[in-house]
């Protein structure tokens, strides 16, 4: 990210006007707003979501109360076929609202049923600065290796973390180097196993996609 062309940045409404129309990407990151409606957006979204296919938004659309899910579409429709790969920081509300056949059912769906959910790690809570709550991160890949395809990796990241000295608003925690690794070694070793290293833990659990 750092040391690009700042000229790349085009400010504006990512759900209303796509202004990366026809760009893939081989890497999304992204960090959208919990919990914030999608109202100014929404004219706009649902004609987007009549193209099906065509557009980023056919596969089904999330309460207007909160718009996390169509960010998620958003970047899907960015990654490059077979290799693009992207993580996005999400609450908890992705995972579990709507009830089946509802947009967020059916979006959940459309990404399991493609196999693009690689991993989703939960996060302790009080890492940010304006909010306390728990996050996960949503790993999806469009190229899985072989070894991955047709599973979903589980990562409880929630005690892996070092206190801060001093709280910034509500962050009173960091994912230090330390933690970092411990994560990444649990991500990477792709086993059903409990982790301890001195006062951090993680537990990486592997399901079945269809589960």
């Amino acid at each position: 990210i750092r040391g690009e062309d700042a000229d790349n940045m085009r400010k504006g409404d990512t759900l209303a006007d796509d202004k990366f129309s026809g760009y893939t990407f081989d890497f999304v990151i992204s960090n959208p707003p919990f919990g914030i409606d999608w109202k100014s957006s929404k004219p706009a979204v649902e004609k987007e979501a009549k193209q099906g296919d065509k557009g980023r938004f056919g596969m089904g659309l999330p309460p207007v109360s909160d718009g996390q899910m169509l960010f998620t579409l958003n970047g899907l429709k960015k990654l490059k076929d077979t290799t693009g790969r992207m993580c996005i920081v999400h609450n908890g509300s992705p995972l579990f609202t709507g009830d089946a056949g509802s947009g967020p059912s059916e979006i959940r769906r459309y990404i399991l049923e493609n196999d693009w959910l690689d991993a989703i790690v939960q996060l302790g809570t009080d890492m940010f600065y304006n909010t306390g709550i728990t996050t996960y991160l949503w790993v999806l890949d469009k190229g899985k290796p072989s070894f991955r395809e047709g599973k979903v990796q589980l990562i409880d990241a929630s005690n892996c973390f070092e206190k801060r000295r001093k709280s910034i608003g509500n962050k009173r925690n960091d994912i230090t180097d330390r933690a970092r690794e411990l994560i990444l070694k649990t991500y990477l070793e792709f086993e059903n196993k409990e982790y301890i290293e001195g006062d951090l833990k993680t537990e990486s659990k592997i399901f079945d996609t269809v589960d």
